[in-house]
């Protein structure tokens, strides 16, 4: 973060700071008045938890309390730590950790009090694991907080009950509840500690941590004037789900994992294959999703099959099937799959992705659930048990009506070969919210990029890593967004290899970065952002069957703001110079010029969906058991569901 930025807010923060601590004058009009009340003035570190009247000791819901100043250590400097045991009940208890730089009677100088900058920054969890190392936002200024989210550890198999019922305590202190304390005490402990309230409050989080950021805005969406959700791991259930895919298809199909050394060669030939398309070559294949080479081509024996880790058939069809992500019986997408170019070796290795395996003991609330008795042709029975399930309480794919209302702003980076999330999910969602905030009920980037956006990092693995030029400065961007109102239009990228520095914008979707066409491609000054990656191919190939439907639903266009008719044309393979004037009026509004100049229509065809319902909010269970769907085996490809409705 730039000086710029930490003085102006500095600025205003002193004046209020001076402004409190001056008494006002009396006047003619205050006589006869009683006095002014006594401003809030700090407190020290060790009252916070022994003095009741700080609001901790002995508060309801609060189980126990500590605060203590941690002396600096190394590069760690000295701050005064709050630890809060919170619950509801004797099953729910949830640890917050809330780290404070020191205020002016702990020692602190240099920030607007103290040495606290007044901002807070709450940081996110991995995996199934919340974290409590607040080190690095207290570090800078902040106050920082974090969560264990209610369990110790990274294991979410306690999510389901030895009886099969749902341990919803668990799951929902984990998915909401955690973070959402966290927030509150965080600002509540500030502003007794400092004796004023932050200016400004951010998140800052990947993969679990950017799901987490995500669920704030959607559900504590006044609390929080910016949000850093990277890499989020949002709708949960469906794309850990979808992790266990290609474990099935190497199982159905290989009969075992296929070596990683082969899984890295299918993965590089790809890359050579679709590298050029965007006019560099630079190892990194810029929308994957446009690419459709097949493994195929590795197969031993055939011209184009490289000298070592050539495939079998069988491993090569295992490959494609990774490659387009789950699929049921009809052929309709169920979730995305791992683009290409992707590293496969972390959910396709000798071993399956422990969440994916304790995901399928959710899907079917049975913790002995065995992943093995599943194939290709059940996975959608699957699939769809854990959308009916258990979806509606993980999923976080709620509006942003909220956070957007109370000027919030969203700032959220994937990697374009992600590993672990499929990064196609973020962009689903983030096209589900520019139509909701568009005019005419249809994907309005211009509109969305208000408050949020989304930025494609190619070639950058989960939250890193990867290729790819590695995004900069992500927080800083944010708060150059909310305090200065400086909305990013492009990121800096950087990565250096065999000592060569590359830089390339990342562009804000579904803008990418063009080659000007001269100049160093090393240069991210050569380079401008433009182009349309919402291109019909990409969103036909992208429609998903609809949601609890996964067996046999039909496709849901409306969820993917994609028109079926266009779809249907280029599904059936209609000629360029066969298909109606308005065929690339995909995804635009009435009246808005398509791709190849025509202009859309305004009455008929392709016409924005206006009647269509928003999305509504859902409403999340808390102390009761959701509806279930009991799976029985009844033989290798054939599955008996039954409903079963739970008390609630």
């Amino acid at each position: 973060m730039g000086k710029p930025i930490l003085f102006s807010a500095t600025a205003a923060l002193v004046s209020l700071t001076v402004l409190a601590a001056v008494p006002a004058l009396a006047n003619d009009g205050d006589r006869g008045k009683p006095p002014h009340q006594k401003p809030p003035e700090p407190v020290t570190c060790a009252d916070l938890a022994t003095d009741p009247a700080n609001g901790l000791l002995g508060a309801r819901k609060i189980k126990s309390v500590t605060s203590v100043v941690v002396p600096a250590s190394g590069a760690n400097v000295a701050f005064c730590q709050v630890d809060v045991l919170y619950g509801t009940n004797a099953n729910q208890n949830i640890n917050v950790r809330v780290g404070l730089p020191l205020n002016s009677l702990d020692g602190g100088a240099g920030g607007v009090q103290g040495a606290w900058n007044g901002r807070t920054q709450g940081i996110g969890g991995g995996g199934c694991a919340g974290s409590l190392n607040v080190n690095a936002p207290v570090n800078t200024g902040y106050v920082g907080s974090g969560t264990d989210t209610g369990h110790t550890g990274g294991n979410c198999e306690p999510g389901v009950n030895a009886d099969g019922t749902y341990n919803l305590q668990f799951i929902n202190d984990f998915i909401r509840n955690g973070i959402k304390q966290q927030i509150l005490l965080s600002k509540a402990i500030a502003k007794t500690y400092y004796a004023m309230p932050p200016v400004y409050n951010y998140w800052n989080g990947c993969s679990t941590g950017g799901r987490q950021g995500y669920l704030l805005a959607q559900e504590l969406g006044r609390e929080l004037d910016g949000i850093l959700a990277n890499a989020p791991a949002i709708y949960w259930t469906r794309f850990q789900t979808a992790q266990m895919w290609g474990q099935i298809a190497m199982k159905d199909l290989v009969g075992a994992p296929i070596p990683a050394a082969k899984l890295a060669q299918a993965g590089a030939s790809a890359v050579a294959a679709c590298d050029a398309a965007d006019g560099v070559v630079d190892g990194v294949i810029d929308d994957p999703r446009t690419c459709e080479f097949s493994a195929k081509a590795n197969i031993c024996g055939t011209a184009t099959a490289p000298p070592a880790n050539c495939l079998t058939q069988a491993e090569a069809e295992a490959i494609d099937l990774i490659w387009d992500g789950p699929r049921n019986t009809h052929g309709k997408k169920i979730w995305y799959g791992l683009d290409r170019g992707t590293n496969l070796s972390g959910l396709n290795g000798t071993n399956p992705f422990a969440l994916g395996v304790t995901q399928f003991h959710w899907d079917t609330h049975d913790l002995a659930f065995d992943w093995k008795t599943v194939t290709a042709d059940t996975y959608p029975q699957v699939a769809q048990a854990g959308s009916r399930n258990i979806a509606d309480v993980s999923d976080t794919f709620g509006d942003l009506d909220t956070f957007r209302a109370s000027g919030g702003k969203l700032l959220t980076f994937v990697g374009g070969n992600d590993q672990l999330i499929m990064p196609q999910g973020v962009i689903h969602y983030y096209r589900q919210m520019a139509a909701r905030y568009g005019r005419h009920d249809s994907p309005d980037f211009a509109r969305v990029q208000k408050f949020y956006r989304l930025f494609r990092a190619p070639g950058v693995a989960h939250c890193g890593g990867g290729p790819g030029p590695q995004p900069q400065n992500l927080f800083g961007a944010l708060v150059a967004w909310v305090e200065n109102d400086d909305a990013p239009a492009t990121i800096l990228a950087q990565s250096v290899a065999n000592g060569v520095t590359r830089t390339r914008p990342l562009c804000p979707y579904p803008q990418t970065a063009i080659y000007r066409g001269s100049g160093s491609t090393d240069d991210a000054n050569n380079f401008y952002c433009g182009g349309d990656l919402d291109t019909r191919e990409v969103l036909c190939d992208g429609v998903l069957v609809k949601y609890k439907h996964e067996v046999n639903g039909p496709l849901d266009f409306d969820e993917g703001e994609v028109e079926r008719r266009v779809c249907e044309q280029h599904r059936h393979g209609l000629p360029h110079d066969q298909e109606p004037e308005n065929r690339a009026c995909l995804a635009k509004r009435p009246g808005d010029y398509s791709r190849d100049g025509h202009r859309c229509p305004r009455a008929a065809g392709l016409q924005a969906r206006k009647t269509r319902s928003k999305p509504t909010k859902m409403r999340y269970p808390t102390n009761a058991t959701a509806v279930a769907i009991t799976i029985v085996a009844q033989s290798s490809s054939i599955w008996k569901l039954t409903m079963l409705e739970k008390s609630r």
